[in-house]
């Protein structure tokens, strides 16, 4: 097989085509409306502690309701969990955009369609990621995941500017009318799949499926224990350092508003170089590996963030932050996927989607605290220091080594 059909071999499902297309541009609208309310927030409050609150309240769902998703993907028809997430995060959108339109938006509004955005992303990704399971199957599973990343982070870069081109266009309104669109555009993708009979999880829904056998099976698991533990190490002490950069931009770096967007823009093209790296890697029988070397060298970057002397040196680590960040994360996922039992991937799925996106609110709670006490630099020092010495003492306590360079 050649590097280029290695990179696409996913693509050879049609479901997961299907699939693909319609959260590629889903992820687009995502991208918009966050842009969006975020200015929106500032341009009601003037604080930017509300943009931070907005955040939180938007993750707060993910934290509570994420394993419930997945045990509801596993007990219920995953078709219908998707649907009825993406009918709620489409009435958001619209109704975000009539507000505007009518000039009745507020703060409070923006707060609690956050917090239904956030629950409706609390059901949809532990069920869409199971899904994607079973469109594509063990074999092309890694190669699928490292496609929705390199959708993801292409959003990641498109999404901010075009809601930033509407916006300077007086054009707000039509930024969350678009995420409404682009909800209804997955909706349509998951009937034409459902239609097709590309998927099916009757096998997962006939058997029953307790709410507890889930977690004692992550807990008992000699692989997927660990690599749980240490994505909720991450979750909470590193991937809030994006809070930190504002100030190591302005603060730290002496950056202006333009060089500050281009520091961001290095870190996200480092993802998507990530996504890209890890799509070309095909189905490797060296998954363990790559999430221990990805786990490992992520939190080494943050220290050299916190070192670097100037924006070169700066913009270099935080491309390989996002590179290794997204090498860790695509491969604990496929990992766990392939480890789990069929009839509880979806509370696998939950407990990931929990630990790597629940814990987000707490740990910029807790990184920003330390960042006024301590100052920029020594904060991202300690945030990889402390990640880098849990993971090497969970690597010694659950003996990785001999996993190191075997395959799942």
């Amino acid at each position: 097989m050649s590097t280029y059909a290695k990179a696409v071999a996913a693509l050879k499902h049609p479901g997961f085509r299907w699939l693909l297309i319609g959260q590629a541009l889903s992820l687009q609208g995502n991208w918009i409306q966050n842009t969006a309310q975020r200015w929106l927030v500032l341009e009601l409050s003037n604080s930017p502690f509300y943009v931070g609150l907005l955040g939180a309240v938007s993750g707060i769902p993910v934290l509570l309701f994420s394993f419930m998703g997945g045990y509801l993907s596993d007990r219920f028809d995953r078709f219908s969990v998707l649907f009825l997430a993406h009918v709620l995060i489409l009435l958001q959108g619209l109704f975000l955009g009539v507000m505007v339109d009518i000039d009745r938006i507020t703060l409070g509004l923006l707060l609690i369609t956050s917090f239904f955005f956030g629950t409706g992303m609390a059901f949809e990704v532990p069920a869409r990621q199971t899904l994607v399971f079973d469109l594509v199957g063990k074999k092309d599973i890694t190669n699928a995941l490292a496609l929705h990343s390199t959708a993801f982070n292409l959003a990641r870069f498109l999404g901010p500017a075009v809601a930033g081109f509407l916006m300077d266009l007086k054009m707000l309104s039509l930024c969350f009318y678009l995420k409404a669109v682009s909800a209804l555009l997955v909706i349509w993708a998951l009937f034409i799949i459902l239609k097709r009979g590309y998927a099916t999880n009757k096998k997962a829904v006939k058997q029953q499926v307790g709410l507890k056998e889930g977690i004692k099976f992550a807990s008992r698991h000699p692989l997927i224990r660990p690599v749980l533990t240490i994505i909720l190490v991450f979750g909470i002490t590193l991937l809030p350092y994006s809070i930190l950069l504002p100030s190591l931009g302005r603060d730290v770096l002496g950056l202006g508003a333009r060089e500050y967007g281009l520091l961001c823009s290095s870190n996200g093209l480092g993802a998507l170089a990530g996504a890209i790296f890890v799509a070309f890697l095909g189905n490797t029988d060296n998954r363990t590996k790559w999430w221990w070397i990805g786990s490992t060298i992520f939190p080494v970057t943050l220290i050299i963030v916190g070192l670097a002397q100037s924006f070169y040196q700066a913009s270099f680590a935080l491309f390989f932050s996002g590179f290794f960040m997204v090498i860790c994360a695509t491969s604990a996922i496929s990992l766990i996927q392939i480890h789990s039992k069929d009839h509880i991937r979806g509370q696998m799925m939950g407990l990931f989607t929990t630990s790597f996106m629940g814990f987000f609110p707490i740990g910029s709670i807790l990184v920003g605290a330390v960042g006024d006490l301590l100052g920029v630099r020594a904060t991202l020092i300690l945030q990889g220091s402390t990640a880098l010495l849990i993971v090497i003492m969970i690597k010694m306590r659950h003996r990785l080594t001999t996993l190191f360079f075997s395959s799942p």
